[in-house]
This record gives C-alpha cells, sequence and structure tokens, in this order.
C-alpha cells in the first residue's frame, strides 16, 4: 500500500513537471531549470546529511569541479553534453572520496572545517588556472545538440534535466531503501551498535561521499551548460551554506523534500532581490527557524499537521468524556 502510495505521488510529480512548463513564459523555463540542477544539490545533501549525519560545508566545491570538467571537455575537447556531464559526476565523485578521508577520523563542525578548507583549496585552484578555467574573466560554455535534438532553447534543455533529475531520484529513493542505505541510516542513529551488527562504517561513509559528490557534479555539470558562462564567483562558502540551508528548508529525508528544497533555492533569490546584502541575513533566519519549529523541513509539513489534527481531537474527545462524568454529590450521610 505505501509503495503504490509512493508511486502515486510521483507519478502525479513528474506529471506536474511535464505540464508546468506550458503555463510560464522563456523566464520561466529557465526558473524551472534551475529548480531542478538545485533540486539534484538536495539530493546529495539528503544522502549526506540527511542519511549519513556527515556536515559538509563544502559541496560548492563538487558543484565546481563538475560545472568545470563539464565545460572544458565540452568547449576545449568538443566532446558530446552527456560525456561531458558524467565525466563531471565522475570527478566530482572521486574528490568526494577524498574528503571522505577525514570523515573516518573526525566528526562534526571537525569535518564541516575540513570540507570547509577542501572548497577553499578547489575555488583557489580555479581562480589561479587560467589556461584552463579562465581564471578571474571565466570562460563561456556551449550547449551542443544531443543526439540531434536542438538545446538552445531553454525549454529544450529543461526537459534534459528533468530526464537526468527523474534518473537520480529513482536511484536515490533506491539507494534509501537497499542494505547499504539502511546500514547508513544505521550507522547515523548509533555509530557503534551499526559496527557491532557488522556495518562497514569506511564503506558507508565512502559510498555517502562518493554518491553526494557524483550528484553535485552532475548538478554543477547542467548549470554551467545551463548559464552558458562560468565564473568563479558562482562557487563560494555561500553557495556551499545555501546548499545546506535548501536541504533543511526542503526536508532531508525524501526526494519530495528535495524537489521542495530546490524550488526554494531557485525562487528565494527573485523574492529576496531587493534585500541585497541582507540576503544572508534572511537565509540565516530562515535556517534557524526551520532547525527549530520545523526540523523535518516542508516535506514534513503535511505529516505535522495531521498529527496536531489527531492531537486536537483526542483533546476534544477526552474533554467531551470528562464533561459526560456525573459530579459526585458532596456531604455526609
Amino acid at each position: 500500500m505505501r509503495a503504490l502510495k509512493t508511486h502515486g505521488l510521483a507519478g502525479m510529480a513528474l506529471a506536474i513537471a511535464l505540464v508546468a512548463p506550458h503555463a510560464v513564459g522563456p523566464y520561466g523555463h529557465y526558473i524551472l531549470a534551475m529548480v531542478l540542477v538545485y533540486a539534484l544539490v538536495c539530493m546529495s545533501m539528503n544522502v549526506l546529511m540527511g542519511m549519513g549525519g556527515q556536515i559538509s560545508i563544502g559541496h560548492a566545491a563538487f558543484w565546481a569541479i563538475g560545472a568545470y570538467t563539464s565545460a572544458v571537455l565540452v568547449s576545449k575537447l568538443g566532446a558530446p553534453l552527456l560525456v561531458g556531464v558524467l565525466a563531471g559526476g565522475v570527478l566530482a565523485l572521486l574528490a568526494g572520496l577524498l574528503v571522505a578521508l577525514p570523515a573516518l577520523r573526525v566528526q562534526g563542525h571537525y569535518l564541516a572545517i575540513a570540507t570547509l578548507g577542501f572548497a577553499l583549496v578547489v575555488h583557489q585552484i580555479l581562480y589561479e588556472w587560467d589556461a584552463v578555467t579562465g581564471g578571474r574573466s571565466g570562460m563561456l560554455v556551449p550547449r551542443p545538440d544531443v543526439w540531434g535534438i536542438d538545446l538552445s532553447s531553454d525549454l529544450s534543455y529543461y526537459h534534459l534535466v528533468l530526464a537526468v533529475c527523474v534518473l537520480a531520484a529513482w536511484l536515490t529513493h533506491n539507494f534509501r531503501q537497499s542494505m547499504d542505505g539502511l546500514g547508513l541510516m544505521a550507522l547515523r542513529m548509533s555509530p557503534t551498535a551499526g559496527q557491532v551488527m557488522g556495518i562497514g562504517r569506511a564503506r558507508s561513509l565512502f559510498m555517502a561521499f562518493g554518491i553526494s559528490a557524483f550528484l553535485t557534479g552532475l548538478s554543477g555539470a547542467l548549470f554551467g551548460h545551463l548559464i552558458g558562462q562560468l565564473s568563479t564567483d558562482s562557487f563560494t562558502l555561500t553557495v556551499s551554506l545555501s546548499f545546506m540551508t535548501a536541504a533543511v528548508v526542503g526536508g532531508m529525508n525524501s526526494v519530495a523534500g528535495a524537489i521542495l528544497g530546490g524550488l526554494f533555492l531557485a525562487l528565494a533569490p527573485e523574492l529576496l532581490r531587493s534585500l541585497k546584502d541582507a540576503q544572508n541575513i534572511v537565509y540565516g533566519l530562515i535556517l534557524i527557524g526551520f532547525m527549530h519549529f520545523l526540523p523535518g523541513g516542508i516535506a514534513s509539513l503535511p505529516q505535522r499537521l495531521g498529527e496536531l489534527w489527531r492531537h486536537l481531537r483526542e483533546r476534544r474527545a477526552s474533554g467531551d468524556e470528562t464533561a459526560a462524568v456525573p459530579r459526585q454529590k458532596g456531604g455526609t450521610a
């Protein structure tokens, strides 16, 4: 029954995704494509933080590796678009395995600092490597055809990103239900108990960082070809923090939460554009508010409302029962 419900919701979401572009204009197609690009990043954060319980504030580095790898292969070596996107994901995966090494020894804020250091190193390399990345000036990123299909319009490119996003969502969902995914979540709840039960901590952490980095690399590659130009300003610490915020706001326990997080990350800059430098303050307040009042994110809101409704009904029922009990008369015989 639960599986049928999940498949039904997935089918409904896919139908909405296919119909939505027809309700908006060209700029809306661009925004919808950005929603899916960010949803991929949120899926990656779901695997690492939601399932693995690991903190990373360096995901902008994986995003940058995927973006620049695909851009260089396509623009300078003439590789097909899909080859460039896949190569960006694979190279980011290798970088994720490298970053997983500190996770075997440190946890919490120490791991966050390690991922931050990695992000700063990657950012500086991209900034200084003028011959390959364009350095300070950045580089133009083409959007070639795929199997003869013209992707010059944002609408056609949106459908490509949608196909990649659907595949990634299916893989992420299956990983969550697999023995490896369940073992990773068991380690998050109790590392000692998980290892006693025979779950390999090193293998699980490498898998979590690898899958998360791969999805982020795919997202970065698709992002580069979507906007058509890359600059190191798009891969700063603020970007990493925005990824964490989006994952928390959407919800880290489901694919639906990743999509909602992507929607938040794509629309928030448009809604908060007038605030300029104060946007980071608003993001921080939103993150604190969700962590305190709705830790499960927007995706958990229906469940929370259902629990609140049941609680109110129970209180009302108990109040009615109390009122129905007749009072005992006082006094003595």
